[in-house]
């Protein structure tokens, strides 16, 4: 079974690697900077709770088990410089950043596995995901931005 970020232990490892996370962090790879980061990832998890929208991409139904399959299943790690929704893009759709403190608490908030039901999301591209599927999912992406800031 892969980390999951609403496990308290994976949780806590999580949000530790964020406080290590400084403004002026250069990235790995891609463009964006630490600080665009978090605002990404917080709009990653405001899609997944239904407070942002996606409206640039639409999966048939039928589709969307094999891609939840693929995502959580097959693919062990996200790739260096994968495309993003632009409503995730840091240079289109993306939230504007307000301040690395401001963005960074904002994240954390919304880290807190309290915020999440026990019975998964309806997530826009994935359809209905479990609360591991979903915490699998979501654990990949923060540990690849992580990873892209040295964090």
């Amino acid at each position: 079974m892969a980390a999951n970020f609403l496990d308290p232990g994976a949780n806590k490892a999580l949000i530790s690697r964020f406080f290590t996370l400084m403004p002026d962090a250069r990235p790995r790879w891609g463009t964006m900077t630490a600080g665009q980061m978090l605002v990404h990832c917080a709009d990653q998890l405001r899609v997944s709770r239904g407070e942002k929208r996606v409206t640039s991409l639409r999966v048939p139904g039928l589709l969307r088990p094999l891609l939840k399959w693929y995502f959580i299943t097959r693919m062990k790690e996200f790739k260096h410089n994968m495309k993003t929704l632009p409503e995730l893009d840091a240079k289109r759709g993306m939230t504007p950043p307000v301040s690395f403190a401001t963005d960074h608490a904002t994240l954390i908030s919304l880290l807190s596995p309290a915020r999440y039901s026990p019975m998964g999301i309806d997530h826009p591209l994935f359809g209905h995901m479990s609360a591991q599927e979903f915490g699998e999912i979501t654990w990949k992406h923060l540990d690849h931005h992580l990873r892209q800031f040295g964090a």
